[in-house]
């Protein structure tokens, strides 16, 4: 017999597959205007786990855009705008590693012009 080799979450669901791409990532939660920026460490059709230099409460919602890449989006220049919620904060065991967060999507759209990037 398979075994499939995706991994569980706690909840005993079977989680989505991650892929180990870094790429420049920006976000804000609604109560703050400003974009922060952060690095990607792994996303996944359900959500991300990205670093940042401010760490996040979980469930805090947050917007979040990155830039799509060619291979996935056919055409440079696609952004993808999410709405998502902070799940979890992996802390690094070096105290001068910045932490992660992991935050899931609720939801998404690709804009083609900056014109329809919230500011």
């Amino acid at each position: 017999m398979e075994q499939n080799s995706r991994k569980r979450s706690p909840s005993g669901s079977l989680r989505a597959p991650r892929f180990p791409i870094r790429m420049s990532l920006h976000y804000r939660t609604p109560e703050e205007g400003e974009w922060l920026e952060g690095e990607t460490e792994n996303i996944s059709r359900s959500g991300v786990l990205f670093h940042t230099s401010s760490p996040l409460d979980v469930s805090t919602p947050i917007e979040m855009t990155f830039a799509l890449p060619v291979e996935v989006g056919g055409q440079s220049g696609a952004v993808v705008l999410c709405r998502g919620q902070v799940v979890g904060i992996v802390l690094r065991p070096s105290s001068d590693a910045p932490p992660c967060v992991a935050a899931k999507f609720l939801e998404y759209r690709i804009v083609r012009s900056p014109e329809e990037l919230p500011h």
